[in-house]
């Protein structure tokens, strides 16, 4: 009997040691199927609420034209101001397209340079980046049927590139390239002999040597009254084609831009506000502060018209252009929109501490792209979210002290 009570055991025993070996067998097993814990850095983060508006620019200007037919000697370049009484170009009667060509290739080439050291103080990295991004824009441009677009922007790539040559070569400037330059291009000029003609200017001004048939059509009178229907009006005018233009004279720093979009990408701009607005297409690549003058809406969509009282040395007046508007900004942390969860009114992520799941409230601010801009722990609260928290982002069975591993 003792015997047999004996084999019972064993076989009992041996039973429990095999269920015990399969529940370890199963726990490794499971364990190693389960993907490691994945972690999210939380950082600073600053994000623009902006939107991006196609629309017209407004301005004062004369048109500047000669008596005769010719090519032209321009004195200034795009952008400069220029006083009254001032001969801004000399006019030739056709003829030596070649030595016009090589003062026009010259004259852009002086341009690139004065650009590129206008562009502030920028590292090889961030220039490289400014560099991709166009590139990548002009490709974009060209896919989509615009080579308008497309060519202005390889005008910014060839100022980008030139910058870039300026920092990898430890040069200061292109000031002795520029002289260089001016010296064969006056060479040039001096070869064409006596002008038939010599443009001047009436009144002081920013000169431009192109000119696109509006310039009275969209004028500052018409920026400073303008509705929906008279902005529809302009934007089907035909232009006005003028014999033997030179250039024309921006008479006034004060000029404006509008623009017609969907009521909801209109939210949030308020009248008399001052934006800073970015003009994407353009060889200026700085911000410009402009004030919100008028908002009007009709049929779901908005007209608005924006101020500034500065036009800035190097920046590109063509009429229609591209401008990023931003609303405002956020500063915070920026993390997942999916590692957000809401409990009781409160959101809040679990973070990995001494190897357990805890959990954090996070204020969220603002939605961009996937990802939450929450409020910075300014208060070191222990129970806020806070600067390089380290944050689960691939267990979505988290309870507060779980063991991660």
């Amino acid at each position: 009997m003792k015997n047999g009570n004996t084999n019972i055991s064993k076989k009992i025993l041996t039973v429990a040691l095999c269920l015990l070996a399969a529940v370890y067998l199963i726990y490794h097993i499971a364990h190693r199927l389960r993907p490691e814990a994945e972690f999210f850095a939380v950082r600073p983060y600053t994000a623009n609420d902006s939107q991006i508006f196609t629309g017209y620019i407004f301005r004062e200007e004369t048109v500047l034209t000669s008596q005769i037919s010719g090519s032209c000697n321009y004195h200034y370049y795009d952008g400069e101001k220029i006083p009254a009484n001032r001969a801004v170009a000399d006019v030739y009667p056709f003829g030596n397209k070649e030595v016009f060509s090589r003062i026009s290739d010259i004259k852009k080439q002086i341009e690139i340079f004065r650009s590129a050291m206008s562009l502030g103080k920028l590292t090889v990295g961030e220039v490289n980046q400014k560099i991709e991004l166009v590139s990548y824009e002009i490709t974009q441009k060209n896919a989509s049927g615009d080579p308008t677009a497309a060519n202005a922007l390889s005008d910014e790539l060839l100022v980008l590139m030139a910058k870039k040559e300026l920092l990898v070569s430890g040069k200061n400037d292109y000031t002795a390239d520029i002289a260089e330059l001016e010296n064969q291009k006056a060479a040039l000029v001096s070869s064409l002999g006596t002008p038939a003609e010599s443009i001047l200017t009436s009144t002081s001004g920013y000169f431009y040597s192109q000119t696109d048939g509006y310039e009275d059509i969209f004028t500052t009178e018409a920026a400073q009254s303008l509705t929906t229907e008279q902005f529809d009006l302009l934007s089907m005018t035909a232009p006005v084609n003028r014999a033997n233009t030179v250039g024309t004279l921006v008479t006034s720093a004060q000029w404006y831009y509008a623009a017609k979009v969907p009521e909801e990408n209109a939210d949030g701009f308020l009248i008399g506000t001052i934006y800073d607005c970015l003009f994407l297409d353009n060889g200026y690549t700085e911000t410009i502060p402009m004030k919100l003058v008028s908002k009007e809406t009709q049929s779901a969509q908005t007209l608005l018209v924006f101020y500034s009282s500065s036009m800035p040395r190097d920046f590109d007046i063509t009429r229609v252009q591209r401008m990023q508007a931003t609303r405002g900004s956020y500063e915070g942390f920026r993390i997942p929109t999916e590692v957000v969860r809401a409990d009781k009114g409160k959101t809040f992520v679990y973070v990995f501490k001494e190897g357990c799941a805890v959990r954090r409230e996070v204020i969220i601010l603002w939605e961009q792209n996937g990802y939450y801009i929450v409020s910075a722990n300014k208060d070191n609260n222990d129970n806020m979210l806070a600067l390089n928290d380290l944050i689960i982002i691939n267990d979505t069975d988290l309870y507060e002290n779980k063991f991660i591993d």
